[in-house]
């Protein structure tokens, strides 16, 4: 948890320009380590996970994607944290196995400088997690069409948290043009540089915190992606969205927020003792 306060401190420094408006978003594995909690770990990782989640908020970061991760404490224990329009988590292919009806909220509108954002999740279906009694994971085959045809008409700029791999990204993005960008928390771990897919780009940032991913975007409009300064044209003469990244590493000598440090701490606390009380 000990990137969480510099994570604060640098965000609340980068979204205070107004001239650069922001959306902060998690794409996923937010809560726990792994897929699967052992007994004995059990009680410790969701002291940890409520943690994690009440210094997210702080950070301004108020929507987040399902992760297999995210589910291993269970539904019912990640639903206390589903609290719109305070915090949101997404994911538009975990289900109730009866009757097929979200568990979670499939679509969030965001607006931003004017740009009608549409924010969408995945879950990884094929995660030893993501399948319960009380849940289920469907293909991304099977639930995606049906919700990009419903947003793509009304939204400027579509944004997928995905917690699928790359191989699966990259194949999302070939089959629909409508996304416009894929922030991965797939299995993998590692910063990665964004790549272009049809008209899609597709992004990570390393998990467990320790860097904080920055994409800035200049939009002109679905279409075309180049990295580069703004106002960049295509060979063809068309305009492009443009776009730069960069990974700032949560190095020990950035400054500590002092209310998400505050949780850490209190957190650190509750650990102590819990491991003192076994």
């Amino acid at each position: 948890m000990g990137g969480l306060s510099k994570k604060a401190f640098i965000t609340k420094t980068l979204t205070n320009d107004s001239h650069y408006p922001a959306l902060i978003v998690n794409s996923g594995n937010l809560l726990f380590k792994t897929d699967i909690l052992q007994p004995e770990e059990a009680e410790t990782a969701r002291i940890a996970a409520d943690g994690v989640y009440q210094a997210t908020r702080k950070t301004g970061a108020l929507i987040a994607g399902v992760g297999s991760r995210d589910l291993a404490a269970g539904t019912a224990f990640l639903s206390q944290f589903h609290q719109p329009p305070h915090f949101t988590w997404l994911s538009l292919n975990l289900v109730h196995p009866s009757n097929r009806q979200p568990l979670f909220t499939p679509i969030h509108w965001q607006q931003v400088n004017g740009i009608n954002i549409a924010v969408l999740a995945l879950t990884d279906h094929t995660a030893p997690s993501a399948q319960g009694n009380d849940f289920l994971a469907l293909p991304w085959q099977q639930s995606l069409p049906e919700v990009l045809a419903q947003v793509e008409q009304q939204a400027d700029f579509v944004l997928l948290l995905s917690n699928y791999s790359l191989i699966d990204n990259q194949e999302i993005a070939r089959h629909h043009r409508a996304i416009d960008l894929i922030l991965q928390s797939g299995h993998a771990i590692g910063n990665r540089t964004p790549l272009v897919v049809n008209n899609t780009l597709i992004a990570q940032t390393e998990t467990r915190g320790k860097y904080l991913g920055v994409l800035n975007v200049d939009w002109n409009g679905h279409g075309r992606w180049r990295e580069g300064q703004p106002g960049a044209a295509t060979p063809d003469d068309k305009p492009a969205s443009t776009y730069s990244n960069r990974f700032i590493a949560l190095k020990p000598s950035i400054t500590n927020d002092p209310e998400v440090e505050a949780i850490v701490q209190q957190t650190k606390r509750r650990l102590d003792s819990h491991q003192a009380g076994r």
